[in-house]
């Protein structure tokens, strides 16, 4: 009995055992808010958007450093420093957009220089930004999978440069947010500040990156809004004077709706529950021999946005090449020409018919070669009759004399 009891006393004094997970790390995440105070104090910024922003900053990030490392190796260095840094945002960024970054990062690294002497701060605060260099020196280092060494300047640029970016892209965001009269900055903000702005569209059309849940920018063709003149048509006799439905001019209703969609392009818009049905299928499909394997709703959702955005570039680019054969009405032919382009699997040897099997459309030019072909077919038929009936002649003429 004293034994248990002793043992109950010890296990009752033994602290609970406690699971340490370890720290997840999120990069710029937590830094993106702080940037937007400096940028617009007044706007705020949603969890999504501030999670798919931090992910296009890394993505940039890795580019640059890879850039970086292969600028040191073919240097043959054994020491990265900030030159390497900044003739690789040179040939990530263009234009303003590098030249100014590059300005912003060398000033937060004079800055840098100017208060490393002092002891007890961190190296944000002495270069006077809000990105840390902690985070830059690890894409640098490739993560620890690089043996090139790497100089206390060339991080603090990066820093400096990356904030700048993040900091431009915020700017054009909350001047989207300020014309829709909201507060805080959404996905959709990020999408059309960027593709409104001509040097960041083609830092992210470059670098292919992406932002799901975006949606599209309004945009509606010249041709599509030219107004055609109709005719009016003389009252037919014994009509009635009564009050007539109202009708549309062609074209009307499909404007509005194109206007309704587009502003409403950043929720989906496929059924969710058969989609997630067709994807469990495939999956099922793939893993017969592993396994049931199981998807998590997360997974669902960023796999639909993904296929919807792919099916509004498709159709995007089917539209402009209807406008450029001349018409309006979007045709199957154009989904194909589209579709055969992007994959590469056009043959230039391939028979029209093999394309498509729609028929072809006769112009006026056609016609007049049709006509002209009819004729030389007379001209040709009348010549024969002449040739048959001088023939007949001189047989004639020949049987007489006998």
């Amino acid at each position: 009995m004293e034994s248990v009891s002793k043992t109950q006393t010890d296990t009752a004094k033994r602290p609970p055992t406690t699971i340490v997970r370890k720290k997840k790390t999120r990069f710029f995440e937590t830094y993106i808010s702080k940037v937007l105070k400096h940028v617009s104090p007044e706007n705020g910024i949603t969890a999504n958007a501030k999670q798919q922003l931090n992910s296009a900053i890394c993505l940039v990030s890795r580019e640059v450093a890879r850039h970086v490392i292969s600028l040191t190796e073919i240097a043959k260095k054994k020491t990265m420093s900030e030159k390497e840094v900044i003739n690789a945002f040179n040939v990530v960024l263009s234009g303003d957009l590098a030249r100014e970054a590059v300005e912003h990062g060398r000033k937060a690294m004079d800055k840098f220089e100017e208060v490393n002497k002092v002891k007890g701060s961190s190296r944000q605060e002495k270069a006077g930004i809000v990105f840390p260099p902690a985070q830059t020196e690890k894409f640098l280092r490739n993560f620890g999978y690089s043996k090139v060494m790497v100089t206390s300047h060339a991080p603090v640029f990066m820093a400096g440069a990356l904030e700048y970016l993040t900091g431009v892209i915020l700017e054009s965001a909350a001047l989207s947010a300020r014309q829709s009269k909201r507060v805080r900055i959404t996905i959709r903000d990020l999408e059309i500040g960027v593709r409104s702005d001509d040097r960041l569209n083609a830092l992210f059309l470059r670098n292919k990156i992406q932002l799901l849940g975006g949606g599209v920018i309004p945009f509606i063709h010249s041709s599509l809004m030219t107004k055609k003149v109709r005719k009016k048509r003389p009252k037919k006799n014994g009509a009635d004077d009564g009050k007539k439905k109202h009708r549309f001019r062609p074209g009307t209703v499909s404007l509005r709706e194109i206007r309704r969609f587009q502003k409403t392009s950043n929720c989906l818009t496929f059924a969710k529950f058969p989609f997630e049905k067709l994807v469990r299928g495939v999956v099922s499909e793939h893993t017969k021999d592993s396994g049931i394997m199981k998807v998590s709703k997360d997974v669902f959702i960023i796999l639909q946005y993904f296929v919807e955005q792919k099916v509004v570039e498709i159709l995007k680019n089917a539209n402009f090449a209807a406008v450029h054969a001349g018409r309006v009405k979007l045709m199957p032919v154009d989904i194909d020409f589209i579709c055969a382009v992007s994959e590469g699997t056009m043959n230039p040897y391939q028979k029209s018919k093999d394309i498509s099997n729609e028929p072809d459309i006769v112009g006026d030019d056609d016609l007049e070669e049709d006509d002209d072909l009819e004729e030389d077919d007379d001209l040709e038929e009348d010549d024969d009759l002449e040739e048959e009936s001088d023939d007949e002649d001189i047989e004639d003429e020949l049987v007489n004399k006998k």
